[in-house]
């Protein structure tokens, strides 16, 4: 083979290399890290406190210091003041504050003489999640030490954002819009990456950003208020840091930086961040990480100023204020060491030296005259529109779903002997508990274990007999967050009645998998894969969308993706256990369907394709799905595309195989049908549609028929 065939061969490998290599690569990160990450969340070295003096506190501490695996890393404080200064500061996560027995410190109980009632103090707005496992460590204690509990906060999250996501989504939209702009300019417009451009560019780009995400949080969803001028400089100052630190990690890796990009600011930076669960139940690396990545660092400040006054801010502000200076010099550093190597030769290739990305073809010497380029204003607009919206759409739609986790006819059901009692009880419990509850009458506890565990109602409340406890029915593995909705309500409600409760669990979680979301991430990692790969497919390989090579290419990246993203959740990481085939199965499935739905847009939008099926799949279906937050705590609006779009019937359809025997799956299997099917039937008919148009074209056009005409003598040389 000669010299001149095998390079555009060569450069075809290559360019199919990368199509495959390329989303494969992100996927196992963000499956590996977050997976590895979350799944298995669990306290260790949390900061408590125990507040008191004598035997029992002493014992209360030594008895949290001395629990397997040292989940506390607790203190001994003499006064209730100390310990809210502690709480207020973040130095301590919870503080137990014992009745006054003999020192004068602790806060004594209700009837002043030390009493049976303990002080739980924490603060809600330093982590939700935090708050959680702080009442699951320090509750045990003062049952030991017989004492009920009376729960306090110095700091509570407001009643438009009771899970902390106002925050969460302000640092993830401010890393979403640093990095991408450059990454979209790196590829767009290169002469912009110089640093005399980029630098005040970037900088305008990061206040119309925060002005942006803040508007979004603040004013129209509401899930941050006040603090405006604070917060708009904190999102500034973390929007250009990683926008300069992507400028960085573009001069070393070219068009590849957007991998290292995004494992830095998002993979690592969202376990990371203490905004999502507490630092103190992931791995140690995270700890470390939270201290240094820029994620943390915005996501902590936005929260010192929101919720403790600007108290702990600084120093927050200082690690943004090192990464910017940093990538800056680093960055000048390397465009310095560029110029100085192409000083003395003539570099005809047309590379700019200091960024190391092509000049446009008009300013290349002996080049075809291009169509006069648009001014640069309107091409910033255009370079623009695509970070933007994805900021825009992530921010607005995944905190308008899920920044309010409030039950909404959450639907539960009260068991009683008679029919009477029971519809008595229901008619009480929905005059008290309003619209939040969907309470149904039962008379057999069979039945309302039986609506559970097909996911017809969330829980039960079994009315006990004389003399006996009252059963609160739930199911963990149907969402860890409605369980707990469920335990808490009715637990209230006994102890308002003085009736004491059994938990039961009718599919517990497992411990590899502690927080249920396990088979969120399993889904997204297969949505993942199906959309990133057609999405490179339609900028480097379009000659892959044709529907005779989509269809065996796409069923043989759903397979290896399926068995990558099971391999590595399931016997690397450990989070999943057994169930090979049906997860595979899935897997396959949902790759396959994206890729298809991905295919039908990328067909008309080409790389743009991404916004819209993005939209579709991620920004509308992680909230929708009931994996992260339960069903019936998101607005009316996503809870009808959960039996609507594809990732809510994946994360089902593996939760169904998980925890409930696959029962229910059917529903859900045929809702990926409906899509993969329909998006197949879309590619065939724009496939004929091309077709056609082409040959009709070619008919039309003298030319063509020309060329279509064989040459004189051309039959008579092939015959010989």
């Amino acid at each position: 083979m000669s010299e001149a065939g095998a390079t555009p061969r060569a450069a075809k490998a290559a360019r199919y290399g990368f199509v495959f290599a390329f989303p494969f690569v992100m996927v196992m990160l963000l499956v590996g890290i977050y997976v590895s990450a979350m799944h298995a969340p669990k306290p260790h070295d949390l900061p408590v406190a125990v507040v008191g003096s004598g035997a029992q506190a002493e014992r209360s501490v030594a008895a949290l210091d001395a629990a397997d695996g040292s989940p506390a890393d607790a203190r001994l404080l003499r006064s209730v003041d100390e310990a809210k200064r502690q709480l207020h500061d973040r130095e301590i996560a919870g503080a137990l504050v014992l009745p006054n027995n003999s020192d004068n410190y602790a806060t004594p109980d209700s009837d002043g003489n030390g009493g049976t009632t303990a002080q739980l103090w924490t603060a809600q707005a330093a982590g939700a999640s935090q708050t959680m496992t702080v009442s699951q460590l320090l509750t045990p204690v003062a049952a030991a030490s017989h004492l009920t509990v009376e729960a306090h906060d110095v700091a509570p999250l407001p009643q438009d954002d009771q899970s902390g996501m106002g925050v969460l989504y302000l640092s993830v939209g401010a890393m979403l819009a640093g990095y991408m702009a450059v990454t979209v300019a790196s590829s767009g417009m290169p002469r912009l990456m110089r640093l005399k451009k980029l630098v005040p560019v970037l900088a305008g780009w990061s206040a119309l950003m925060s002005v942006v995400i803040w508007t979004l949080a603040g004013p129209v969803i509401g899930a941050v208020s006040g603090h405006a001028p604070e917060v708009l400089g904190t999102a500034f100052l973390g929007i250009f840091a990683v926008g300069l630190t992507q400028a960085f990690l573009t001069r070393l890796f070219g068009p590849i930086a957007v991998i290292p990009g995004i494992t830095l600011f998002m993979f690592l930076g969202v376990p990371a961040s203490n905004l999502a669960l507490s630092i103190h139940t992931m791995p140690g690396f995270f700890g470390f990480l939270h201290h240094v990545l820029p994620l943390p660092a915005v996501g902590e400040a936005l929260r010192a100023i929101v919720y403790f006054d600007g108290d702990g801010a600084g120093v927050h502000l200082l690690t943004l204020g090192i990464w910017a200076l940093a990538a800056l010099l680093l960055t000048a550093g390397v465009d310095l060491l560029k110029r100085r190597k192409a000083e003395g030769r003539t570099d005809g290739t047309g590379t700019d030296a200091a960024t190391g990305t092509g000049e446009d073809a008009a300013g290349t010497p002996g080049a075809p005259v291009a169509r006069k380029a648009p001014h640069p204003a309107v091409q910033y607009v255009m370079l623009g529109a695509f970070p933007f919206l994805m900021v825009v759409l992530m921010v607005g739609l995944m905190l308008s779903g899920m920044h309010k986790p409030l039950p909404r006819d959450l639907p539960v059901a009260v068991v009683a002997d008679s029919a009477q009692a029971a519809e008595q009880t229901a008619q009480g419990l929905e005059k008290s508990l309003g619209s939040s509850f969907d309470i149904r009458p039962l008379t057999s506890a069979d039945e309302a274990k039986r609506q559970i565990r097909d996911r017809g109602i969330a829980g039960a409340y079994v009315l006990p007999a004389p003399g006996e406890k009252a059963q609160i029915l739930s199911a963990g593995g149907a969402g860890m967050s409605q369980q707990q909705v469920v335990q808490r309500t009715f637990g209230q409600i006994a102890a308002q009645q003085g009736v004491r409760t059994e938990n039961i669990d009718l599919a517990p979680l497992p411990a590899h998998d502690g927080m249920g979301t396990v088979t969120l991430y399993l889904a997204i990692g297969f949505t993942m894969s199906g959309f990133i790969v057609v999405t490179i497919m339609s900028a480097a390989a379009r000659e892959l969308l044709r529907v005779r090579r989509l269809l065996p290419v796409l069923a043989g990246w759903a397979v290896l993706m399926a068995t990558a993203v099971w391999l590595l959740a399931g016997p690397v990481i450990g989070a999943v256990h057994g169930h090979a085939w049906q997860i595979l199965g899935l897997g396959a499935l949902m790759v396959f369907t994206v890729s298809l739905v991905t295919a039908v847009f990328a067909r008309f939008l080409g790389p743009l394709a991404v916004i819209p099926v993005v939209t579709l799949m991620m920004f509308l279906g992680v909230p929708a799905s009931n994996g992260g937050v339960a069903l019936h705590m998101v607005p009316g609006f996503f809870q009808a595309l959960h039996g609507v779009l594809p990732l809510p019937a994946v994360v089902e359809a593996i939760r169904s195989v998980l925890y409930f025997g696959a029962d229910g799956i059917g529903g859900h299997l045929g809702t990926l049908a409906l899509w993969g099917g329909a998006a197949l039937v879309l590619n065939v008919a724009l496939d004929l549609f091309q077709h056609r148009r082409d040959r009709d074209q070619d008919l039309t056009d003298p030319a063509a028929l020309v060329a279509a005409e064989p040459a004189p003598g051309a039959n008579a040389e092939a015959l010989r």
